[in-house]
């Protein structure tokens, strides 16, 4: 009987670690992904549960720019600064979801205004060995809860790994013209 109940835990959001994700993961990312109220998420483990860590909204990073045509460098600067200020210098794991808003050239559309929610996994090498594998173990709980199949995904072990350079250089190589 425990075995059976273990599995179908496991199946709604726990992970192979024991960890589980608590259900207002999810509905905090569906205002992000559907309501578009908020421009980044980080999550962090807390208790043997994935739980929000902070939710941030459009309005709250105070923007000087239009994010297509900055494609997002000055938020996303912002949600870097966020990330390290909690990771103590990217000495801790985390999870978080940023949408990314840039423009690109596209084959019958010209220059395209464009949204894409990215998935960071964030296992520094400055972390403890003990921590970054229960984050590993745990990612497929969350990746699940939130439906990633949808969305890009980035393992990062090093903030310079974070340069906005590079990611808008994926972003428009997967979405742009090649």
């Amino acid at each position: 009987m425990k075995r059976c109940t273990r599995e179908k835990k496991k199946g709604l959001g726990w992970s192979t670690s024991g960890v589980s994700v608590n259900p207002d993961v999810q509905r905090t990312f569906q205002r992000l992904s559907e309501g578009k109220e908020l421009r980044y998420i980080i999550f962090k483990i807390e208790d043997r549960e994935v739980v929000v860590e902070t939710a941030v909204t459009q309005d709250h990073l105070a923007l000087t720019v239009d994010d297509h045509e900055d494609n997002s460098k000055e938020a996303f600067s912002l949600f870097v600064d966020d990330l390290r200020r909690r990771t103590d210098g990217f000495k801790d794991c985390r999870y978080a979801v940023f949408d990314f808003k840039f423009t690109c050239s596209r084959v019958g559309a010209g220059t395209s205004k464009m949204d894409k929610i990215v998935f960071l996994q964030i296992c520094p090498d400055g972390a403890s060995i003990k921590k970054k594998m229960v984050y590993a173990s745990s990612a497929s709980a969350i990746k699940a809860s939130l439906g990633t199949e949808k969305i890009l995904q980035f393992q990062v072990s090093d903030e310079s790994e974070m340069s906005h350079k590079e990611l808008l250089m994926k972003l428009t190589d997967k979405y742009g013209d090649h």
